[in-house]
């Protein structure tokens, strides 16, 4: 336990900033499904610009929470496919780049790829292609999802209905063709001045993938198979000095599944050289399940850099609240510290659904939006720490009610301090005497503050700042 450093009764945060973590690389989210339906929206919004003008800049400008990371679905072609009856809900419809006679059609996403174009030029800095599935033409079934296969039964649920594996549906003479695809997208829009810096073919393989939504299934020796065709295709194009090929975007941050995938890739002669970062998600981890990853990775790959590619909270009804931001904050916390992720981004960014997902909430009918605490919980961290700055070591006592993450970037110091409580809580953020700021900010998300600068919340004495952190809230102290 950590003895405090500052007056009874506090809370001391304890900030070493010669303690060095990782590296960060931004907060992002996610461009699936929304952006192929909300990048047409084209009627005034609420300032008077236009509706996707607006919720593009709340996501990526100044003005609202500033991420650096885009997350572009690489659409398989769903919408275009004659049983629709997999994809009751349209945004999960994806549109592909192909037309129907097999030619390639780059104005097929036009809203979409407005959005990704929008978000470019407010100055996201990294951009990313990720697939959930091969383009239709390519799988097995003529499908974006895939089959279940009668012979090996997963599970009987409590209903006793059965449910089965998948078979697979990409044939390993389809992947050159996948890689293609994927690749020449990422060099036309490069060319066309879009900052395409990694591409991700495979998403979650571990589920099965049967509807609902496009996926697909692959065994851990299919995924080393169609990671060895697309990287040597990326070497072939003389583009592995500038897109990155990610892998492999587990369904689930902890578990023996995610060992067995990350082993395949690890062991294969081609790939291990050019695995040096791992993709996970975040849903449903715990911060013992991730702890549990973090020794795996730092006794059998001290070198791997995670990033957290998807989180949201998987739970039914709207929620505009801080209590759902507050389970956010704390969850990016958790992965930044246990996991030391190097970026982290959000699920869907723009929700039309009854749940607890997406960072602002839309009308589908009608084009209108509102915007959630999380948006502004999340915007604690990307508008403040920013590419380059490195996490430092922080310390609470075991019981606090408190959590932080600290960096530095510079000579400036940003520390993120979350407070769930429905009081506020006396805090000290101790620095050591060698510690030296001119001054400290700070920004506060709350009930009714979104991500508001407040007056004077800490006083300076001898490397420490003392005050008190309001209740339910998320809030960011930038030391300069």
């Amino acid at each position: 336990m950590l003895a405090s450093c500052g007056p009874a009764g506090t809370d001391t945060i304890s900030v070493k900033l010669q303690k060095d973590c990782q590296t960060m690389e931004g907060f992002g989210a996610s461009a699936a499904w929304w952006a192929q339906d909300v990048g047409a929206w084209t009627e005034p919004g609420q300032s008077g610009e236009t509706v996707r003008d607006e919720i593009l800049t709340l996501l990526y400008g100044d003005a609202g929470i500033d991420l650096d990371i885009y997350r572009y679905n690489l659409g398989a072609g769903s919408k275009g496919e004659a049983d629709t009856s997999y994809y009751s809900d349209p945004w999960r419809k994806t549109q592909s780049f192909l037309t129907a006679d097999g030619t390639v059609d780059y104005t097929l996403d036009a809203a979409a790829v407005w959005c990704m174009e929008k978000a470019a030029s407010l100055g996201v800095g990294e951009v990313v292609f990720f697939s959930n599935s091969a383009p239709d033409t390519m799988t097995i079934n003529g499908k974006t999802h895939c089959d279940p296969d009668p012979a090996r039964l997963d599970y009987t649920d409590e209903n006793g209905t059965d449910h089965f594996y998948s078979l697979p549906n990409l044939d390993a003479s389809q992947y050159q063709n996948f890689a293609d695809y994927a690749l020449d997208a990422v060099e036309h829009f490069r060319a066309a001045g879009v900052p395409v810096t990694s591409v991700s073919p495979i998403n979650e393989p571990q589920w099965t993938w049967q509807g609902g939504q496009e996926g697909c299934h692959y065994e851990p020796e299919e995924v080393v198979a169609l990671y060895k065709v697309f990287l040597a295709e990326l070497q072939a194009r003389n583009l592995t000095d500038s897109v990155e090929l990610a892998m492999f975007e587990s369904g689930q941050p902890y578990g023996d599944t995610l060992k067995r995938y990350v082993e395949a890739i690890a062991d294969d002669d081609t790939l291990s050289p050019v695995f040096r970062t791992l993709d996970t998600h975040s849903y449903w981890g715990t911060a013992e399940d991730k702890e549990k990853t973090a020794r795996y990775l730092r006794w059998h790959h001290p070198d791997m850099t995670v990033r957290c590619t998807e989180w949201t909270e998987m739970v039914n009804g709207r929620d505009v609240t801080m209590d759902s931001a507050l389970v956010l904050a704390n969850t990016v916390i958790e992965d930044l510290t246990i996991l030391d992720a190097a970026s982290w981004s959000y699920w869907i960014a723009v929700s039309a659904y009854d749940y607890r997902d997406g960072l602002i909430y839309v009308d589908r009918d009608a084009h209108t939006y509102e915007t959630t605490k999380r948006l502004w919980a999340l915007g604690n961290f990307s508008r403040f720490v920013k590419p380059g700055a490195v996490r430092v070591e922080t310390k609470l006592a075991k019981d606090s009610p408190l959590s932080a993450v600290a960096f530095r970037d510079g000579e400036t110091a940003t520390v993120v301090v979350v407070n769930a409580t429905d009081k506020a809580q006396p805090c000290t953020l101790d620095f050591g005497s060698k510690a030296s700021f001119s001054g400290v900010e700070a920004y506060v998300t709350d009930a009714a503050r979104d991500l508001e600068k407040a007056g004077a919340l800490l006083t300076a004495a001898d490397g420490a700042y003392t005050g008190e952190v309001p209740a339910q809230s998320v809030t960011t102290f930038v030391f300069a």
